[in-house]
């Protein structure tokens, strides 16, 4: 299952590790992420645009929402979380404190928690939520980061998720398939050149495209082998051989 990172975590100054860690921990719990910096681009209209197709692309938006510049949330966040809803899409997030908005604004302000006016004398939004309503009625508020959020998602309460995957039980399909997931995994790092790499994997394997799609589900959360000498061409013909082996099985 497919999810978008939204937050202001694309401004860090050390936002690639940052996306690699995120990453990471996304694929342990099932989820294959899709983050802002993945499309590449750098010119306002064109990165607004490629941000909504991302969005479009995945079931769950998963958001940081801690202060930003401010008392509230990075407001392009804020919009994402808006588009997503629209589209029907499921919208949660995070805060590292679960107070109130009326607390979490006079604290930052300075003052005390139960004041109902910030410093410019406006009136603050007390329903004891977490943050503003627009936000907090709709989408499903957790204490922590973004690995306490998709233990929420998954239901999990230890510290070790299990993807919920639906893998062969025959040790000899699940090589086969795992080479061919490999491969797919290869061509979107561009350590292979595939235009068309799912149909390439259902044609070695016989398949309907839509069967590789599934395994790339079943698939999305789960470590594969490492291989550190694995070269592109090496990855390649371990896929065609496998796709043989697994028309064999059948």
């Amino acid at each position: 299952m497919k999810i978008y990172l939204a937050g202001p975590d694309v401004f860090r100054s050390d936002v690639l590790g940052w996306a690699d860690s995120a990453r990471e921990i996304c694929r342990r719990y099932g989820y294959e992420p899709l983050i802002p910096i993945d499309h590449g681009e750098t010119e306002p209209a064109r990165i607004f645009q490629a941000n909504l197709d991302l969005i479009r692309r995945v079931q769950i938006v998963v958001a940081n929402l801690n202060p930003f510049r401010g008392a509230e949330p990075d407001s392009g966040t804020c919009f994402e979380m808006g588009y997503a809803l629209a589209l029907d899409k499921k919208i949660c997030g995070y805060v590292e404190r679960l107070e109130t908005l009326q607390a979490r604004v006079n604290r930052i302000e300075g003052a005390t928690l139960d004041r109902p006016n910030d410093n410019n004398g406006m009136a603050i939004e007390n329903f004891g939520l977490p943050l503003n309503l627009m936000l907090a009625a709709p989408a499903m508020i957790v204490e922590g980061g973004l690995e306490d959020c998709l233990k929420r998602l998954r239901g999990v309460s230890g510290e070790v998720a299990v993807p919920r995957a639906n893998l062969p039980e025959n040790p000899v399909v699940r090589n086969c398939i795992e080479a061919a997931i490999r491969y797919l995994r290869w061509v979107v790092d561009g350590k292979i050149s595939d235009a068309n790499a799912v149909a390439t994997v259902a044609d070695h394997y016989r398949v309907r495209e839509g069967t590789v799609l599934e395994w790339l589900d079943a698939w999305s959360g789960i470590f594969l082998t490492v291989h550190a000498d694995y070269r592109p061409d090496d990855v390649t013909r371990q896929m065609k051989i496998s796709g043989r082996q697994f028309r064999s099985t059948k």
